[in-house]
């Protein structure tokens, strides 16, 4: 223990002499939390998981800052069931002693974690630019989990990490103050959120921009209009009294790249979706020589007079911000495709058509901007944009092309120059790069292998080429229900995009509408051995990009397994698939796999549909398991008796 204080004070040293040698566009990164067990605590409904860190000293100016948050299952336990509210916050800054800041950084939503395998993760992240004037010396980071569930058997482990993008602030913060936080009932006229969304009025005198950034999401499931969770109401922003926008709190969730879930992870949602980062609003004002200003809040106007229970849980503040550093001044921020991050990985692998996000943090309107993009190692090519984005506004970029390469691993470049034909006044954040694999290489004669559920009507498909034409396709209506359909194609070499899509928004397959059916999507080659499967719990749609080359394809992972419904009374069914006739075994496990329920041998078995019933077993969760010669799979699936 006597070696504790020199060990801290080496590490000081050196922790200061990197921020010594540091420079403009450097990256620093701090991780707060590194997989820290995560549980509920049921008899408060929260539990607060806080840790000290040391962030660059405040003489280190940050250009950008994001947080990243990686969910993962605990070791020996399932991940967490529900989908609850988990807030980041930024507590106190400089000692234990000093005053709570209660800023909350980063608002997550847990997914429905209860099928997930004990190797699951996935990584979201939140620009967090607005608090990084705070982000210096010692801060108390919190990550706050609420809910109710079990804190034995299940949980989360939990790693927060800061990426600070070392450099010259686009804008300046002079300042902050909080407006509109805490949790304000919803339709109910004894106590209406009209008594907690006040107007705000503020004075100022050296700002030249005020930044409003509103984090807000509705709950609860009232007896009117299921409010606030499932009812979309808007809501209005003004701005010295003048309306500045009127905005839907509204999510789309069925096109959510984490999935399937185990619960009703396609509904839409009061601005959030399970397993999703809430993103927040920003609005920036110009402020005048007024000796004051307003900002006000008003939410569609609502009245339940049975039992009212919705609520919006609100974090805003007001930031005072210099006039952007430069006139001229574009980022890249992110590349959407092709790359390898979680968020986008419903659009990856991809191998046309490139998209990016830029930024005009410069004065003037950005209207024109040249973008030089290609693999590593190889000829660029060069897009010239013309539009109008506004300063301190995003916009993402489908750039024009196909991307090929013999590399294994590879890396896409995008560099951004001559914004409005001049040069960037801060080029430091004009490139950027992204790792990335191709999609798949399928034969040029493939047969597209789907059955329907009894819901057809919802559903389409459509297979196109790298320049748009359209190959072939089944438009909605033109479905059968229940049928099985084979479509065979010759394709030529190039690149190609598969999209089956289903305008319910609940796939082939979801666990809430057992009556719709059982469906499913393969890709096979001429021989009937698969290529390509897809989990049939696939939301709005399935978007698959794949290559054509004269490459001998992969073959998908075998055996083939799935089970309908997921959530079952005892009686179900599982649909097999191999590409060989061989004898394989069906074994039904306890959830810890140490008693077995049920077993079955199959012979000579290709493919097909097996019907189970399971009488006189308790409700619970249990594994379906297909042991062929060469694999076993397994499915996790709930009993349970309505």
């Amino acid at each position: 223990m006597k070696f504790f204080p020199i060990i801290v004070f080496i590490l000081l040293i050196i922790f200061f002499q990197d921020q010594a040698f540091s420079s403009e566009g450097d990256v620093i990164k701090i991780k707060t939390h590194n997989k820290t067990k995560v549980v509920t605590d049921p008899s408060k409904g929260f539990n607060a998981y806080k840790t000290w860190s040391l962030f660059p000293s405040n003489n280190i100016r940050y250009r950008k800052a994001v947080l990243y948050i990686t969910y993962q299952c605990p070791d020996s336990q399932r991940c967490g069931e529900w989908d609850y509210i988990d807030n980041i916050y930024l507590r106190r800054k400089g000692s234990m002693n000093d005053s709570s800041l209660d800023i909350e950084l980063a608002r997550m939503i847990s997914p429905y974690g209860s099928r997930f395998t004990p190797d699951w993760k996935f990584t979201w992240n939140t620009d967090v630019t607005d608090f990084s004037f705070l982000l210096h010396d010692s801060v108390e980071i919190e990550f706050n989990h609420t809910g109710y569930e079990s804190n034995t058997d299940r949980g989360w482990l939990i790693t927060i990490e800061f990426e600070l993008t070392e450099g010259i602030p686009a804008m300046e913060t002079l300042g902050y103050m909080k407006l509109w936080n805490g949790i304000f009932p919803y339709g109910d006229n004894k106590d209406d959120i009209d008594n907690y969304l006040l107007p705000v009025k503020f004075k100022n005198d050296i700002a030249n921009i005020a930044r409003v950034r509103i984090v807000q999401t509705g709950h609860g499931m009232d007896d009117l209009e299921n409010c606030a969770e499932f009812c979309s109401k808007y809501r209005n922003i003004y701005f010295d009294n003048e309306l500045i926008e009127q905005k839907q709190i509204w999510m789309e969730c069925a096109d959510n790249p984490l999935y399937p879930q185990a619960g009703t992870w396609i509904f839409d949602r009061a601005n959030w979706c399970p397993g999703s980062m809430v993103k927040p609003d920003i609005y920036d004002f110009e402020l005048n020589d007024k000796d004051s200003h307003t900002i006000n809040i008003e939410m569609e106007p609502y009245v339940n007079t049975g039992k009212p229970s919705a609520n919006y849980a609100f974090n805003s503040y007001l930031f005072f911000c210099n006039s952007p550093e430069f006139k001229n001044d574009v980022s890249i921020e992110d590349i959407i495709t092709p790359g390898k991050q979680d968020v986008y990985s419903r659009k990856n692998p991809a191998c046309f058509e490139p998209v990016i996000s830029i930024k005009n943090n410069g004065r003037n309107n950005l209207s024109k901007l040249k973008i030089s993009y290609g693999i590593e190692g190889e000829t660029e090519s060069e897009f010239f944009w013309r539009g109008d984005l506004q300063s301190g506004k995003e916009l993402d970029i489908i750039l024009p092309g196909t991307l090929s390469t013999d590399k294994h691993k590879a890396y896409f470049n995008v560099t951004l120059t001559s914004p409005n034909d001049k040069e960037d006044d801060y080029p430091f954040d004009n490139f950027k790069s992204s790792e990335f694999s191709l999609p798949p290489v399928f034969d040029s004669k493939i047969i597209l292998i789907f059955k329907m559920n009894k819901d057809s009507l919802d559903n389409f498909y459509q297979l196109t080429n790298s320049i748009g034409n359209v190959i072939n396709e089944r438009i909605i209506g033109s479905l059968v229900p229940d049928r099985i359909y084979r479509d065979t194609f010759s394709l030529s070499n190039g690149c190609y995009e598969l999209v089956f899509g289903d305008t319910a928004d609940n796939g082939l397959d979801f666990w809430f509408n057992p009556e719709g059916g059982y469906g499913y999507v393969r890709i096979t080659d001429i021989n009937g051995n698969l290529i390509r499967s897809f989990n049939p719990d696939f939301g709005k749609e399935i978007r698959q990009q794949f290559l054509v080359n004269g490459s001998k394809p992969a073959k998908d992972t075998l055996p083939l397994l799935q089970i309908f419904p997921i959530r079952n009374s005892g009686n179900f069914l599982c649909d097999m698939f191999l590409n060989e006739r061989q004898n394989i075994k069906i074994q039904i496990t306890s959830e810890d796999k140490k008693k077995i329920i049920y077993e079955k041998i199959l012979r000579d078995f290709k493919e097909g549909m097996i019907d189970i019933k399971l009488d006189n077993i308790p409700d619970g969760l249990y594994f379906v398991n297909m042991i062929s010669m060469t694999n076993t799979i397994s499915k996790r699936m709930k009993i349970k008796r309505d």
